[in-house]
């Protein structure tokens, strides 16, 4: 039995002992650790200026879209921002005064403006883009500052300094441990939506006199806080958009707005569309289709901006801006408003405050702007003088020079004496707002392509509205519809000649680049003068939003082509005779309901193309099975129910239901013995295709199942079966593919073991995910057309490949 006195030794004096030895072990330690502490310090405080940095640019996108930050967020922001400031205390004040940064290798972090004081008022505005800017200065000057500390020689260093500061030093790290864990429930987001990139310009702004004394005056009014409205005013084809987006830009450069939006109002005026283009550059989500809602929204997120500036282009009637949802005048000083317009009465109407003119050029910028356009061969003795009398014929008009200059450019002089008298022959017809110089320049550029495929091309441009972003891809689907493309062989073959000709024609300037991947735009000047040629061809445009019923015409049987876009088509008619007819486009807001007469296509036997988009009805009119001339057939972003009449569409080549509402894709569809292409892109409500029906497709080039999600068979051996990916392999003239299967690990064991494509010019994209989530690089390639080979295996380890004894072949590398 062990004495009292060892047993009070034992259960009272050994831990006091243990407990001052860890506490002396711990003290030293803060003087054998003096750099490893700071080391981690450094480490764990570029941790949580990541972390800061990442959660700025959350609450920031949150704000953009008008959503409220949670307390506990702004809370943590606070704190961070706290212990950052003691750090910068720490390093300036203990740090200088124990003359650690010998030499004078610490940052002079009070020298920084204020860069590392983020103040609450700031982080109440809605775009905070210099707030990051500044938090990523701060980071990278502590972290400077803790580095020239590590990399100092301390042998000059007192003991009561290097402890101070050593422990002071594992203090904060625990700090900021603990703030790094405290982020840890609302920071779950791995990406965020970014700022508005700005208005990009794919025309090059001319420095010329005459338009930097506008630029000048534009300015000046900006700068006055009396002007709200200001208005740049002149013809087609002068200049003003190019102008507005030299404006949007040397604004955002010079710092003058936080934000620079801009929108297309055109001719046809659409509010919610010209509400989603402001929005959509504020990185705002729209939550509402209520226009009044909307309205309010877009009205709210306007007003939390500091300073914004609205450009409204092409503005031809007076437009309400109350109805938009843009703040004015005594609402908010800082939103300012600019117009472009060819209508003074309508700048006045708006209660402009400054209207701009902008006039055409002078004699000599007009000659050095065609000069560089028509290229050297106009400084050519013999040639100079007949270019020099070209040039005049432009009006000194920006589009009619580059239009002109590009179509002659480096061409001989035989060449250009014909283009001078073409264009001082020509018969310009009256468009309202515009110089009939402008249209003899784009006529004539027009006559001058190399093709007529290329004409064809540009015509079938000008089907679609004012502004509208133009998929190349249906350029490519109406051609071979209406086969204006010679010797092609297939659809692969008429696409590349198509994108060359695009190519072609937006270095004519008669087409413009745009935002949206594999579409163009037309200036809405070049799209006058294109509708007017193509009404000589037998073309019926007509894009109106108001439009409910059929433009009334005393016949259209000298139609070649249709094109009518509106937000409701309420009345279609019946039994119309168009016996030339061969192109016909149709489109509404998408889903809207619409009762098609039995007879509509009764008259219209030549039909080749059809395209019907943002419909909804339950099927098909019968009379469709009297188009068996009809090449091309799209219905997209349309509500289907039975469509299995399209079986009878013996010609068909191209099918294309993207974006439809469709649950089961008709078996009558495998009657199509010349189809070619098959496009089911986000069909996303699509559960069946029956099994056989693929493999019946024997003339099959391309299909497009991008973001949609079928419930593949591994095998098919019934009538109730679905189908099955097997089908796809003995498609011998198959050249596109791609595909999208998600749901569940099992998807991988759907593709077949061997899938050894006959052709061995496949270009395909499948993406075989285990989330069942469309992954956000399958998104950013959703609907296009122009293929590399790529195949995602998402989530999936290498066992899973390995089972399932997946292969992927045509013959070649891949």
């Amino acid at each position: 039995m062990e004495c009292p006195s060892k047993i009070i030794e034992k259960c009272l004096v050994d831990p006091i002992l243990e407990c001052l030895v860890e506490r002396v072990r711990k003290h030293i330690g803060y003087l054998i650790h003096l750099n490893s502490n700071f080391e981690n310090l450094k480490v764990q405080f570029q941790k949580l200026g990541d972390k800061r940095h990442g959660v700025q640019l959350l609450i920031d996108a949150k704000r953009r879209n008008g959503q409220e930050i949670l307390p506990e967020v702004n809370s943590w922001v606070e704190k961070v921002d706290e212990i950052s400031q003691a750090l910068q205390r720490f390093i300036d004040e203990d740090v200088k005064a124990n003359k650690m940064c010998l030499g004078g290798c610490c940052p002079d972090l009070k020298a920084k403006k204020k860069t590392l004081e983020i103040d609450a008022e700031t982080r109440n505005d809605q775009v905070i883009a210099s707030e990051v800017e500044r938090w990523v200065q701060k980071v990278d000057n502590i972290s400077k500052g803790l580095q020239s500390f590590i990399d100092e020689d301390k042998m000059c260093l007192d003991l009561k300094s290097r402890y101070s500061l050593s422990r002071k030093a594992k203090k904060k790290t625990l700090e900021i441990d603990g703030l790094l864990k405290e982020a840890e429930p609302f920071v779950t987001e791995m990406a965020y939506s970014p700022p508005p990139l700005g208005i990009v310009s794919t025309e090059v702004f001319k420095h010329f006199e005459s338009r930097i004394s506008i630029m000048k005056e534009v300015f000046e009014a900006l700068r006055d806080d009396n002007i709200n409205m200001i208005a740049i005013c002149g013809m087609g084809g002068i200049g003003k958009t190019t102008m507005a987006k030299e404006v949007a830009k040397k604004a955002k450069d010079d710092k003058l707005f936080d934000e620079v939006v801009m929108a297309v109002v055109s001719q046809n005026q659409d509010l919610r569309k010209i509400q989603g283009q402001i929005a959509d550059m504020l990185h705002l989500q729209l939550r509402n289709e209520s226009l009044e809602e909307r309205k309010n929204q877009l009205f709210s997120r306007l007003m939390d901006s500091k300073s914004v500036l609205v450009i409204l282009d092409d503005v031809w009637e007076a437009l309400n801006l109350t109805d938009i949802g843009i703040p004015y005048g005594g609402q908010h000083k800082r939103c300012k408003v600019l117009l472009t317009s060819r209508s003074e009465e309508a700048c006045n109407q708006m209660r402009s405050q400054k209207i701009v003119p902008i006039k055409v050029l002078s004699e000599e910028e007009a000659w050095n702007l065609f000069r560089e356009m028509a290229g050297d061969c106009v400084d050519t003795p013999g040639l100079r003088p007949i270019a020099k009398e070209v040039a005049k014929e432009c009006g000194a008009l920006p589009v009619a020079i580059v239009t002109v200059g590009r179509a002659l450019e480096n061409k001989t002089k035989d060449e250009w004496i014909a283009a001078l008298e073409q264009l001082k022959k020509s018969i310009p017809k009256n468009i309202p707002g515009l110089h009939s110089k402008v249209y003899s320049s784009i006529e004539f550029s027009y006559s001058y392509l190399k093709s007529d495929e290329a004409k064809s091309c540009f015509l079938l441009c000008c089907l679609f509205p004012e502004d509208f972003d133009i998929p190349i891809e249906y350029l490519v689907r109406y051609g071979v519809g209406r086969r204006l493309f010679a010797k092609i062989d297939n659809v692969a073959e008429a696409r590349s000649r198509v994108h060359a000709m695009v190519k072609d024609l937006k270095r004519s300037f008669l087409l413009l680049d745009s935002k949206e991947e594999e579409c163009v735009k037309m200036h809405d000047v070049v799209r006058d003068v294109a509708i007017s040629i193509a009404e000589e061809h037998g073309f019926l445009v007509g894009c109106d939003d108001k439009m409910e019923e059929w433009p009334e015409k005393d016949t259209y049987e000298i139609y070649v082509a249709i094109s009518l876009f509106s937000r409701e088509m309420k009345k279609h008619r019946d039994g119309l005779e168009c016996s030339k007819l061969e192109l016909l486009q149709l489109s509404c807001d998408i889903d809207t309901p619409q009762m098609l007469p039995a007879k509509m296509f009764q008259g219209m036997k030549e039909l080749k193309v059809l395209s019907m988009r943002g419909m909804s009805f339950p099927s098909l009119p019968l009379s469709i099975q009297v188009l068996q001339n009809l090449r091309t057939l799209h219905l997209e972003y349309c509500g289907l129910e039975d469509v299995s009449a399209i079986g009878a569409l013996g010609k068909l080549e191209i099918l294309s239901f993207l974006g439809s509402k469709i649950k089961e894709l008709p078996r009558e569809i495998g009657n199509l013995g010349h189809l070619k292409l098959l496009d089911l892109s986000e069909c996303s409500t699509l559960q069946r295709i029956p099994y056989g029906l693929l493999s019946s497709l024997s003339r099959l080039e391309e299909f497009y199942m991008s973001n949609v999600s079928v419930n593949w068979e591994p095998t098919g051996n019934s009538e109730g079966d679905n189908a099955s990916l097997a089908e796809l392999i003995p498609l011998s003239h198959l050249m596109a593919l791609t595909l999208y299967i998600s749901k569940s690990k099992s998807n991988i064991e759907l593709l077949p073991k061997d899938l050894h494509f006959k052709n061995q010019m496949i270009k395909f994209q499948i993406d075989a995910t285990v989330s069942g989530k469309i992954s956000r690089g399958w998104r950013h390639l959703q609907s296009r057309y122009l293929l590399n080979n790529e195949l995602t295996l998402e989530e999936l380890d290498a066992s899973d490949i390995k089972e399932s004894r997946f292969a992927l072949s045509t013959d070649r590398d891949i």
